[in-house]
């Protein structure tokens, strides 16, 4: 599938709200993934792997495509934990949480959208808000 320009992204966002997923993924002390985001939104920030949903894509295939494009992983979905909003002056999400685990043992691969990757026990402080609800919540149920 084609990804938009970032002319269409750009207007797009001025007048829609964003479906995306958002990628949980523990070891076994619950300290959780996050990548540290390169590009908007979010630039700067750690933030968990994700991505928008496509046009005529389920929001499982959705999951299974953000780990391969950006963690290089094949993955499984242990459970759905919720659907959760963020509103912030550029941009709306209604994001699907899915709590995965990977297939193999294979190294994590980031793409463009990160410059690292990091367990963290402990969050960062420059975190999405709703990505640290996600994680708490998630958390709550290891």
């Amino acid at each position: 599938m084609k990804r938009a320009s970032e002319t269409d992204y750009t207007k797009f966002r001025k007048y829609f709200t964003f479906s995306c997923v958002d990628l949980l993924i523990f070891r076994n002390d619950s300290s959780v993934l996050l990548t540290k985001r390169t590009i908007n939104p979010f630039k700067g920030y750690w933030h968990l792997p994700g991505t928008i949903i496509r046009r005529d894509e389920t929001r499982k295939n959705a999951v299974k495509r953000a780990a391969k494009e950006e963690l290089g992983k094949e993955i499984m979905i242990k459970e759905e934990l919720g659907i959760y909003e963020s509103i912030v002056s550029f941009r709306h999400d209604i994001s699907n949480a899915f709590l995965v685990k990977f297939k193999n043992k294979k190294n994590i691969e980031i793409d463009f959208q990160s410059n690292e990757y990091r367990y963290f026990k402990k969050l960062p402080s420059k975190i999405p808000t709703h990505h640290k609800k996600m994680i708490i919540d998630a958390r709550k149920n290891l």
